[in-house]
């Protein structure tokens, strides 16, 4: 996301404990990252901002209701100009995911067509709020056959500092949470002040760095004890990434998710 829209990590622990002004308490461990925090508010999609204010920026759509428009009562928060308080709602479950209009002022489109009843969202759906226009990337590659227009990957990938791809945890400690690669060296482990830290045992300090660029997506391992799968079989060598490989180290399972 972009660098005045960045919210800090909140820890699980610190976010069931809070504290006495009745909000959780902050504590930062990725660069730039703001993971979803726990399954029950599980990453359905995101929305990737193609212009304006949030170009570059990608915002999560969760499980249950997503609230949009420019209220900071909103779950996702738009300063793009002509966007409602309350300007459209998510609505997320069973692998389904629903748009519908809030009753803005200005509406919502979706691939050029104005909606009156809630409509069902696929991946590469093209959503216009207000001025604000995004492409909308499933999270879950089972349901995402839908091949994306490349010039709206394109007009994203421009952007300063996109994110690449996303590290889905499917299980283990950081079950529910996903984290992003962004253009450039990420190095992933349990140190804090990486670009990904993942709180999980099976984690040593550096564990490995992922290396983002526009043409690949590229692993290097840091310690044995990391597993590639790809269709269900193991990679002997790992090298380049694909969207939908599976990177397993222990219990923990990532998910590999690739704008591409």
């Amino acid at each position: 996301m972009g660098g005045q829209h960045q919210c800090p990590f909140v820890s699980r622990e610190a976010w069931k404990k809070g504290s006495g002004s009745g909000h959780p308490a902050v504590h930062v461990l990725s660069v730039g990252q703001n993971p979803s925090l726990c399954p029950s508010n599980q990453t359905t999609g995101w929305l990737l901002g193609l212009g304006g204010a949030h170009a570059g920026e990608d915002l999560r759509v969760t499980l249950g209701e997503t609230y949009v428009g420019s209220g900071w009562d909103s779950d996702i928060v738009l300063t793009t100009p002509e966007v409602s308080r309350r300007h459209g709602k998510f609505t997320s479950a069973g692998g389904v995911t629903l748009l519908e209009d809030n009753g803005s002022a200005t509406g919502v489109a979706v691939n050029g067509e104005f909606i009156r009843e809630p409509r069902m969202i696929q991946h590469g759906d093209r959503i216009k709020f207000g001025v604000g226009d995004f492409l909308f990337y499933a999270a879950d590659g089972a349901t995402s056959d839908k091949a994306l227009d490349d010039e709206n990957v394109k007009i994203f990938k421009k952007c300063a500092s996109p994110t690449m791809a996303w590290l889905i945890c499917r299980s283990g400690d950081c079950s529910g949470m996903d984290f992003r690669l962004l253009k450039g060296l990420n190095r992933v482990g349990a140190l804090p002040g990486l670009e990904i830290v993942l709180p999980d045992q099976n984690l040593n300090s550096i564990h490995m760095t992922i290396e983002c660029s526009d043409d690949r997506i590229y692993l290097r391992p840091e310690f044995a004890a990391l597993r590639l799968l790809r269709a269900g079989s193991i990679v002997e060598r790992p090298g380049s990434l694909r969207d939908k490989d599976v990177l397993r180290i222990g219990a923990l399972e990532l998910f590999l998710r690739c704008i591409h």
